[in-house]
């Protein structure tokens, strides 16, 4: 199943040499003009090599449909315009057009319409020509260059005519003349015009000169005539045409496991420059990052240094619990936009703060004592307790993730036996005791809004069968075989943001249902690890990942659900399989695009490579790899079958590794 993430329909290069208002204005203007007829994205090529200009197109020309681009120095028009075509060419449809407003973005609708009659490249020209000396001359010298088409720098091209364009890698760059007299881009092409009334100049005044026609022409005709094989000895040693000084935005994302994946691709696909923080030499989402910086999303300081290195404009995370802290004091360091402040980002990453919480305002949760690395327990309050809780109890770290140093435990002793395990997965100097309580574990994922929270999943939280290493999930199914308690479930969730102060941003719950009611067991403000920016785009039509982005950059988030949603009453259904395998050496894995061609599968993905020694499962970082099947409820019982039929993890002596977990209902 496909689940390629939107592109936007039109990409539009401006070039900006010293222009500040007409940027402004112009951008105001395309905004209006195309929103009704398309999706697109601005790339604003700065070419003025003024620090003020850049910081005027900062401040006044951002937002989450424009790339700014800065250049080193000065590099000339066409330089700039092959420097945006390079992003640009992504687009199925690219425009070209010039800063200062004599391209009325007025017309571009028809232009768009032009070229989707089946041209590739279609120029717009002014039909009330100035008719000064220079000018006509200049006609001419086009003209004379151009004899099959009437060209200009106000055009629209399919996305394949500005890769061939962007492709280039020689000393002068000329659009139309790379495209028109470059054999290798082919001379088929099918060119039309469109003639408008060009506006009265209303800011500045032309660049036109003289001298600039002479170099222009000069060096087409070294560069793009039969005489370049005659003139080599004009032709100067080849540098780079442009140097890149800044890209905006910079997005840093914290961790880049497979469960972070999703959000490296649409910040590239959104043309957000990306710079991803994760300790690993080589995590999965490294080859889709523009820049790693190979340092931990526990270390604070390293990441707020990292983030001031790289000039960044938002921080953010997902699937992962700690990275939250790290992503608000980075965010506080650099005084960028955040959903959670320190204190609401600590509140929900340590346990003891999120404990203390809810023992306070009363909300049912699992009894529990906090316990000393000297091996003393203390109360709530911070008070040394008496150790009256009953067996068995569940062990854990107060700031860990991924079910590190989660045990379950039957005797006092055992507890204090494992501490010091408990605790090397903690930077803290206590643990959590807590009650066991046997339970249905379910997960809500949501959106708070202005302080109202939309519930958008409910799911069921499939664990892993294992006595002693508790909480590993083995997959999420949605609707959950809990979500008739819905009401009960949202008056929960209402209480939590209040209590916790939420005011916007994601909102990820994991609750315990079992005979004396509901418990929670941990809150946290993010999306969940089990790929919930795949499943719930697919469920409620809202993309929480765009969100997510929007939100750490700054940007209006786009919210479209309607406040009498309910995840209740939908017919679609998903399930997320979280893959375990049997400890050993993989020899063969099943292709990634079989298993993404089969109609239920939204996305998969793998942890390991043929090659690779598969260990003993202790927690969930042993997790093989991922699917995300969606159907309906009766669809996937006979999916998630067909699924592990499909998949193979051989060992070298052909044996499947995959656990498929018959012994559980899934």
């Amino acid at each position: 199943m496909n689940n390629t993430p939107k592109i936007e329909t039109l990409g539009i290069v401006i070039p900006v040499y010293r222009s500040t208002e007409t940027v402004r204005l112009l951008l105001e203007q395309l905004s209006i003009i195309l929103a009704p007829l398309c999706s697109y994205h601005v790339y604003l090529v700065d070419d003025s090599a003024d620090f003020n200009i850049s910081a005027y197109l900062k401040e006044r020309c951002s937002g989450k449909q424009v790339t700014l681009i800065t250049l080193t120095k000065n590099s000339g028009q066409q330089n700039a315009v092959l420097c945006g075509l390079r992003f640009a060419c992504r687009h199925p449809a690219v425009l070209t057009m010039d800063d200062d407003l004599q391209h009325p973005p007025e017309i571009v609708p028809a232009l768009y319409r032009k070229l989707s009659e089946g041209f590739d490249l279609v120029y717009a020209l002014p039909e009330n020509h100035d008719k000064s000396l220079l000018r006509c001359l200049g006609s001419r010298l086009r003209d004379f260059f151009f004899p099959t088409a009437k060209v200009s720098s106000f055009r629209i091209m399919t996305g394949e005519v500005a890769k061939k364009a962007a492709s280039f890698h020689g000393c002068f760059f000329y659009f139309s003349a790379e495209v028109f007299k470059n054999p290798a881009n082919g001379r088929d092409l099918q060119t039309g015009n469109l003639f408008y009334q060009k506006p009265a100049r209303c800011f500045g005044k032309s660049g036109y000169s003289l001298k600039k026609l002479i170099i222009l022409y000069g060096k087409l005709l070294v560069y793009y005539t039969p005489l370049s094989a005659l003139t080599t000895f004009l032709k100067k040693e080849c540098n780079n045409l442009y140097e890149i000084k800044e890209i905006s935005p910079k997005l840093m994302v914290l961790g880049g496991s497979n469960c972070q994946l999703h959000a490296l691709e649409r910040a590239r696909e959104r043309s957000i420059v990306t710079i991803l923080a994760d300790y690993t030499k080589n995590p999965p989402a490294k080859e889709l990052a523009d820049i790693h910086e190979p340092v931990s999303t526990f270390d604070a300081p390293a990441c707020i240094e990292a983030a001031k290195h790289h000039h960044i404009q938002g921080v953010m995370t997902l699937g992962t619990d700690q990275p939250v802290l790290t992503a608000a004091l980075t965010a506080k360091a650099l005084g960028l936009p955040s959903f959670l402040t320190e204190a609401k980002a600590r509140s929900v990453t340590n346990k003891k703060q999120m404990k203390q919480l809810l023992s306070q305002n009363n909300i049912k949760t699992a009894r529990y004592l906090f316990l000393s690395k000297e091996g003393t327990f203390y109360d709530t309050a911070g008070n040394p307790a008496e150790f009256t809780l009953k067996p068995p109890y569940v062990l854990k770290p107060l700031d860990s993730q991924g079910q590190r140093g989660i045990f379950k435990l039957y005797t006092k002793e055992a507890v204090l036996e494992r501490l010091p395990e408990t605790l090397s997965f903690s930077r803290e100097d206590m643990a959590l005791v807590e009650e066991f309580y046997e339970s249905d574990e379910i997960t809500v994922s949501g959106w708070i809004k202005n302080r109202a929270l939309t519930i958008l999943t409910i799911t069921d939280r499939l664990l892993y069968p294992d006595t002693t290493h508790i909480g590993v999930c083995i997959g999420h199914r949605f609707p959950s075989i809990h979500i008739n308690r819905y009401e009960e479930i949202k008056t929960v969730c209402d209480q939590l943001t209040h209590v916790f102060s939420l005011e916007n941003g994601p909102f990820y719950l994991q609750l315990l249902v079992g005979g004396q009611g509901i418990f929670v067991n941990e809150l946290a403000c993010r999306i969940g690890g089990a790929f919930e920016d795949v499943t719930i785009p697919y469920l409620t039509g809202f993309s929480i990942l765009d969100a997510v982005i929007d939100g750490a950059l700054g940007y209006p988030v786009s919210f479209p659900l309607t406040p009498d949603f309910r995840c209740d009453t939908g017919k679609k259904a998903s399930f997320v399989l979280l893959l375990f395998c049997h400890p050993g050496r993989i020899a063969h894995i099943t292709d990634k695009d079989k298993l993404l061609s089969l109609p239920y599968v939204l996305d998969c993905g793998f942890n390991y490579a043929e090659g690779s020694q598969i260990p003993v499962m202790e927690n969930a970082t042993a997790r093989f790899g991922h699917a995300v099947l969606v159907g309906t409820k009766e669809s996937l019982a006979r999916d998630i079958k067909d699924f592990y039929k499909q998949l193979q993890v051989l060992d070298e002596n052909g044996k499947n590794l995959i656990q498929t977990f018959n012994e559980i209902q899934i």
